[in-house]
């Protein structure tokens, strides 16, 4: 190798070693042009691959790409197809297809790179099983959950039986495999796998390695899945301590770890652990002076919302509050995380019928959206149908059927009949002209809405429920008790789906 690009690339290596990528990448073009110069088709091939890596480590792979292609082609050109350089590139390669998702790219690259270890090293060697699993990754990432179990347990049998039941590169193995089934929803054997991964992990690495944060997650995510929830925090908390003891107290993945803890106990309503992770982490942003940021809001709307879970509304207000004059001092009024806490607020108030309260804020977010989005783009729409929606709480009739009529027709012209905003303004446009006592009206409406909303989001959602439910008390109130019955058996029958599905049902009880 010539003096100037061995120069260029110990130069760019030490920059990428201290971070200093913009350095690195200068050095490794350098030495890409010399190399390039003396048309030197494996020295060509080793700068494009350190300047690739340059690329990768920044997650810039749609540069990477590119490079790394030409890295290969520049090796066939001079090696056999089974040369250990050969085999660096297509490595290379397919993670770099893989990270971008480009998987139809990736798969046949780890297919001859399975075939290649297999005919160089022999079917038993640990590096096929490596190859093996690489490649059951790749499938499981497209959904071809068969192919992936059995490459899988291929790997694991193979490991197994050259390295032994606690190495732990077979627990990797078995992390794999078990996220697999908990994709499946196989989440008796999800948790077998998972469990004899987590046995062998820490047999292997100890109790506090970083290495286990994935695992632990995972196992987190399953005892959400399987209702365990009170297993699942254990898991949090576990993750939680971990980055504490490697990372320190205050780093910034300690503080997402204590606020995903709090959420997690959220979640069971156990409310004083809590409040507890919560103000933590809240805590630590305001010693760092980092409580006026949208992370500091987020924390102070998540302890809102867990106020507000308990009725304790003083507490709650407060914290919505400065929530939203965070994001509009920080972000400005226009910024989606600041019409988000509009959102947040307006609702809190009318979730104990403070409407009042609620509506200036929703008025905010209409003449927001009227300047950013302009009067027919379906978020205009969608938040005048919240400020009339919270007029008709009020009882103000009249201006909400106004208002409500208006986002009907502009909804129809801007978007079609068939759209799920169309949808809301005509279910609330019933309910106005109901509340107005202009039954048929009404009811044109609400047929409407029904036809409109079975079509936009489908026979079992559950708006299509809340129109019918509607539908049905204009019916009942007018003395049409056997079809109110039939409009509240069909609005029954998707809530119960729904319930099946998620029991976490919104909007309807």
């Amino acid at each position: 190798m010539s003096k100037d690009i061995q120069q260029q690339l110990e130069a760019g290596n030490e920059a990428f070693l201290n971070q200093d990528y913009g350095q690195a990448e200068t050095n490794f073009k350098a030495a890409l042009w010399e190399a390039e110069r003396l048309k030197d088709n494996l020295k060509i091939a080793d700068c494009l691959d350190r300047l690739a890596e340059v690329f990768f480590e920044q997650e810039r792979y749609g540069d990477a790409e590119p490079l790394y292609q030409r890295a290969l082609e520049a090796r066939e050109k001079e090696l056999d197809p089974q040369n250990e350089m050969i085999v660096q590139s297509l490595n290379n390669l397919s993670a770099v297809y893989f990270f971008q998702q480009k998987y139809e790219l990736a798969e046949p690259i780890c297919t001859r790179l399975t075939e290649i270890y297999e005919k160089v090293l022999g079917p038993n060697n640990p590096e096929v099983a490596t190859s093996y699993n690489n490649l059951a990754l790749l499938y499981a990432a497209q959904h071809k959950f068969g192919a992936a179990e059995a490459l899988y347990k291929q790997s694991l049998d193979l490991k197994t039986s050259a390295l032994g039941n606690d190495h732990p590169e077979v627990g990797d193995i078995l992390h794999n495999l078990g996220t697999l089934y908990l994709s499946e929803d196989r989440f008796q054997e999800a948790e077998d796998m998972l469990g004899r991964a987590l046995a062998v992990l820490e047999n292997a690495l100890g109790t506090e390695h970083p290495d286990l944060e994935e695992l632990l997650s995972s196992l987190a995510t399953l005892f959400d899945s399987s209702g365990k929830a009170d297993e699942s925090c254990k898991m949090y908390e576990r993750v939680l301590n971990i980055k504490e003891v490697n990372l320190g107290p205050t780093h910034p993945e300690v503080v997402q770890a204590i606020k995903q803890t709090g959420l997690a106990y959220a979640n069971v309503s156990k409310h004083d652990q809590a409040e507890r992770f919560l103000k933590r982490a809240l805590a630590i942003k305001e010693r760092a002076q980092e409580k006026k940021s949208p992370e500091g809001a987020n924390l102070l709307t998540y302890l809102a919302e867990l106020y507000a879970s308990q009725r304790k509304f003083p507490q709650a207000e407060e914290f919505y509050k400065e929530a939203l004059t965070i994001c509009e001092q920080v972000l400005g009024p226009k910024h989606d995380q600041t019409e988000k806490q509009l959102k947040e607020i307006a609702s809190f108030y009318q979730s104990y019928n403070r409407h009042a309260k609620a509506e200036p804020y929703y008025k905010k977010l209409v003449t927001i959206k009227q300047k950013t989005k302009g009067p027919k783009h379906p978020e205009y729409i969608s938040a005048r149908v919240l400020h009339a929606a919270c007029l008709l709480r009020q009882e103000k009739h009249g201006e909400a059927e106004t208002m409500l009529k208006e986002a009907v027709d502009t909804g129809k012209d801007a978007l079609g009949s068939s759209d799920p905003v169309v949808g809301d303004a005509l279910h609330n446009y019933a309910l106005a002209l109901k509340a107005s006592g202009k039954n048929e009206q009404s009811e044109q409406c609400f047929k409407e809405a029904i036809d409109v909303r079975t079509r936009a989001l489908g026979p079992q959602h559950i708006d299509l429920a809340e129109s019918l439910q509607g539908y049905a008390d204009l019916l009942k109130n007018n003395y049409r008790e056997a079809e109110a019955e039939h409009m509240l058996a069909c609005a029954r029958a998707i809530i119960d789906h729904n319930k099946a599905k998620d029991s976490s049902l919104q909007g309807i009880s």
